[in-house]
C-alpha cells in the first residue's frame, strides 16, 4: 500500500495563515459588503440657506454601519462656494453626539456629495442629521429637496428647515452602509482562501522534491 506523501515544511504554517483568515471572514467579519440606499426622484424645490438656519432630516438607519451620507446642496450661482458644511447627528432624544465637517468648496453643486461619516448606529432606531454652515461668507448654500411620497430613501421620515416641517418633503440624500456579507459571500471568499492555500502547499511540495533531485 502506498504511503502519503509528508506535509512540505512550512505547510503547517499555511494552513494556520488559512484558519485565521477564515475567522477574519466569519464569525469576526473584517471584509463587508456595501448598500447604497437613496431617492428615486431628483431635487425639484430646495430649502432657505443653511446659514443661520438648519436644514434637519429625520431618519431610520436600515443597518447599524453607515459608512456616508451624500447630500445635494446648492451653491447659489457660485456666489455660496466656501466655508465648512457641518452634519449635525443627534439622537431620538435630540442629543447631539457628532458633528461631521465638510470643505464647500470641494462639494458638488445640484449633486450629491458624499461626506464619509463612518457612524455606529442602532438600525430601526429614529435619528436627526443637521445641515449647517459656517465661515460661508455672504451668501450660504440652500439643500436640495423633494416629495417624499413614493420616492424614498425608506430612511427619511420629516424634513425640518429651522423648527417647521415641510409638509411632504425628504432631503435629497442617500446613505452608504456596510453591512455584512450573506452566507454566499462567505463560501466564496472561503473558497478563495482554500484554493490560494492548496496551491501554496502545492508549490511548497515541488520545490521540495525538486531540491532533493538536486
Amino acid at each position: 500500500m502506498k504511503k502519503c506523501g509528508k506535509w512540505p515544511p512550512g505547510a503547517w504554517l499555511i494552513l494556520a495563515c488559512m484558519a485565521v483568515l477564515w475567522l477574519l471572514v466569519w464569525p469576526v467579519g473584517v471584509i463587508k459588503d456595501e448598500l447604497i440606499s437613496r431617492t428615486a426622484a431628483d431635487y425639484s424645490m430646495n430649502t432657505g440657506p443653511v446659514g443661520e438656519v438648519a436644514a434637519i432630516q429625520e431618519f431610520v438607519p436600515q443597518y447599524a454601519h453607515i459608512r456616508s451620507v451624500g447630500v445635494d446642496v446648492g451653491k447659489m450661482d457660485g456666489a455660496a462656494d466656501q466655508g465648512t458644511l457641518y452634519l449635525h447627528f443627534y439622537d431620538e432624544n435630540l442629543q447631539e453626539f457628532a458633528k461631521i465637517p465638510q470643505d464647500i468648496g470641494e462639494m458638488k453643486d445640484g449633486e450629491l456629495t458624499d461626506i464619509p461619516v463612518n457612524l455606529k448606529l442602532e438600525a430601526g432606531r429614529r435619528y436627526y442629521v443637521g445641515i449647517l454652515c459656517e465661515g460661508y461668507g455672504e451668501a450660504a448654500p440652500v439643500v436640495h429637496y423633494r416629495s417624499l411620497s413614493g420616492n424614498g430613501p425608506v430612511e427619511n421620515l420629516h424634513f425640518y428647515y429651522g423648527p417647521n416641517v415641510i409638509a411632504d418633503a425628504s432631503a435629497n440624500i442617500r446613505f452608504l452602509y456596510r453591512i455584512p456579507l450573506t452566507v454566499s459571500q462567505i463560501l466564496f471568499y472561503d473558497s478563495l482562501i482554500l484554493l490560494a492555500g492548496v496551491w501554496a502547499i502545492t508549490m511548497l511540495k515541488k520545490a521540495g522534491q525538486q531540491e532533493r533531485k538536486e
